[in-house]
């Protein structure tokens, strides 16, 4: 398979690194972190300034047409700058499922303003007892003689401090899953504000009979919105891996000990060497997840088996980057740690390891 990207992809991955080169170190990205939402409404602003917010949608809807690669692109090129601009929560699920399970009316009313970066929308998908899956939602939308209203609670709604409109999944009284729009303000809705392990921004929703306006299309879309929401933090996850292993290589190069630099000693050569090997074996199953053009089915095992290896050894290679370097390694003084910090939120975002492995073994089973 070639992985080599072609000319516009390029410029793609470019756009982000210069972006992120003119604006990040490590006091810098604490500072955004700080703003309340987590994030810079400057840098946002720039980015969307750029068109860069459009990337993954189509054409015809005002986006640039990007598929698997751009997205694989764009999302390492922040995960190896470790940015904190929520492009996944919000343009990659909120804005994928708009897409995908929208009208025509509601892409035409939603998709404009996030690429243009003035408003914003959150899914709200997990739920405390359903795990990571859809069997046992328990959020529910009902009709009454003001329409349809949705009562329940979702966890960890990511981006839900500053969004505008919530994309609920909740189940339907004929025991169907459901996508439901529901304005922030609208009454009804509580919300529960937090950071997370990463010092991003979520929310807890308590709603009781929520006003709220249904997507056209349900679980099937979701589904293909999640799964290519787990491919977008697969090539987060392959930037992350490689900034920390680039990372911790050079300082391994220069920090001594016992008289010469410790990146002399084998047995840390042979757990580098390790580490590239599975940091070069993550690109090849994040690769493999995007040219999976099959049924739903074999891309959802595909996308499931690469974040589930992924996910497992990006953890290891933080963990022993973190003790490589020592005391400083778990300060947010280094990108190291700041970086740490976001690979635990990713590994286990829609699916920890065995969980994604277990839906891999389920999928497969045809």
């Amino acid at each position: 398979m070639n992985f080599d990207l072609n000319e516009e992809q390029v410029m793609l991955r470019d756009l982000v690194l210069r972006f992120a080169a003119d604006r990040y170190d490590p006091v810098k990205r604490l500072g955004y972190l700080r703003d309340p939402r987590g994030f810079s409404a400057e840098g946002w602003a720039t980015i969307a300034e750029t068109g860069l917010l459009a990337f993954p949608f189509a054409q015809e809807l005002g986006g640039f047409g990007g598929g698997a690669v751009e997205l694989i692109t764009v999302m390492e090129a922040l995960g190896r700058s470790v940015a904190v601009e929520p492009i996944l929560p919000v343009i990659v699920m909120a804005g994928g499922l708009i897409e995908r399970a929208g009208s025509p009316e509601q892409q035409a009313e939603l998709l404009p303003a996030i690429t243009a970066g003035k408003t914003f929308a959150a899914l709200a998908y997990s739920e405390r007892d359903a795990r990571y899956g859809l069997e046992k939602v328990a959020t529910m939308a009902t009709e009454d003689s003001a329409g349809t209203v949705v009562s329940g609670t979702k966890q960890m709604v990511l981006g839900g401090p500053f969004a505008d409109d919530f994309l609920v999944v909740a189940r339907e009284t004929t025991g169907a899953i459901g996508i439901f729009k529901i304005a922030a303000d609208a009454p009804g809705v509580r919300r529960r504000d937090y950071r997370v392990v990463d010092g991003s921004v979520a929310s807890d929703l308590d709603l009781s009979r929520a006003p709220a306006e249904r997507l056209p299309d349900g679980q099937a879309a979701l589904e293909a919105a999640l799964d290519e929401a787990r491919l977008g933090i697969c090539g987060e996850l392959m930037g992350l891996m490689s900034m920390i292993f680039d990372s911790t290589l050079d300082y391994l190069k220069t920090r001594n000990q016992f008289g010469q630099a410790i990146g002399s000693f084998q047995a840390v050569q042979h757990r580098m060497a390790d580490h590239y090997s599975r940091l070069e074996l993550s690109r090849g199953q994040v690769y493999r997840a995007a040219a999976q053009h099959g049924n739903r089915q074999d891309r959802g095992a595909s996308v499931s088996g690469a974040k589930a290896y992924i996910s497992q050894h990006a953890l290891l290679l933080a963990e022993d980057a973190v003790q490589l370097h020592g005391g400083i390694g778990t300060t947010e003084e280094l990108m190291i740690g700041q970086a740490f910090k976001r690979v635990l939120l990713l590994s286990s975002l829609l699916g920890d390891s065995d969980w994604e492995l277990q839906r891999y073994v389920a999928l497969t089973r045809h």
